[in-house]
């Protein structure tokens, strides 16, 4: 009886003149779903604008599968959940296109040769770091190379970007990995990035929320604040 009982009060509060909503004054805990990737990606500028503008929203972040990430939000356990969602959605959940991402590789540059890249036989030849919850799991990346009839050797499989980048310093391993994840090590980091020889689709990264959500001022806030705030961040890349 949850579900039709959530949508009941979900209807009677819409009824119900909803109260302006004062981040200034607010006092509430978002539930969001991410990888590290996402975590990466959106929580400093998002902590950054909570803590200036917002100090009385908490956030509490879980990273799970994107079954359970939608299985979440659609339970009502998760306000908001950030990834690659290929399935098509439930009809009660909306979703929002937050950036397009690309795929770069990463390698030692200690092991390139001064133009920085790879031929499309040498990086064949070179062992891989895969970034997956599971080795199992479908990427694009093997996708790509599925169309090109070729495959590459997976050296290492790790389940958190983070500390993929540190692995490949001073070896011969490539990581092939989302632009954005390397942008807090480029300055420092003895890695060289390089277009990949095989063009590899873009992806899609998501929010998704539940309808019911849409009448929830404060609801309705964060997800604006995350979207101006990635928009910034889009404006201040450096053209490629």
């Amino acid at each position: 009886m949850l579900p039709p009982l959530t949508e009941a009060l979900h209807q009677l509060g819409m009824l119900i003149k909803q109260p302006a909503f004062d981040p200034a004054q607010a006092k509430r805990v978002f539930r969001l779903a991410m990888s590290d990737y996402g975590s990466l990606v959106i929580l400093p500028g998002l902590v950054r604008i909570l803590r200036s503008n917002a100090p009385g929203i908490d956030l509490q972040v879980v990273q799970a599968s994107r079954t359970s990430m939608l299985t979440g939000v659609q339970d009502g356990d998760i306000d908001m959940a950030f990834g690659v969602f290929h399935s098509p959605l439930s009809d009660e959940l909306r979703s929002h296109t937050l950036f397009i991402e690309h795929f770069v590789c990463a390698a030692d540059r200690n092991t390139l040769a001064k133009e920085g890249g790879l031929e499309k036989t040498e990086w064949l030849r070179r062992p891989h770091v895969l970034v997956a919850m599971q080795s199992s799991e479908s990427n694009e990346i093997e996708n790509t190379l599925h169309r090109e009839g070729v495959s590459r050797r997976v050296a290492m499989t790790l389940p958190h970007w983070g500390v993929a980048s540190r692995v490949v310093e001073n070896t011969d391993l490539i990581l092939t990995a989302a632009r954005r994840s390397f942008d807090l090590f480029l300055e420092e980091s003895p890695l060289q990035l390089f277009t990949p020889p095989y063009p590899i689709d873009p992806f899609e990264f998501s929010m998704v929320w539940h309808s019911r959500r849409e009448s929830d001022a404060g609801h309705n806030w964060m997800r604006r604040a995350i979207i101006e705030m990635l928009r910034e961040d889009e404006a201040k890349e450096p053209d490629e």
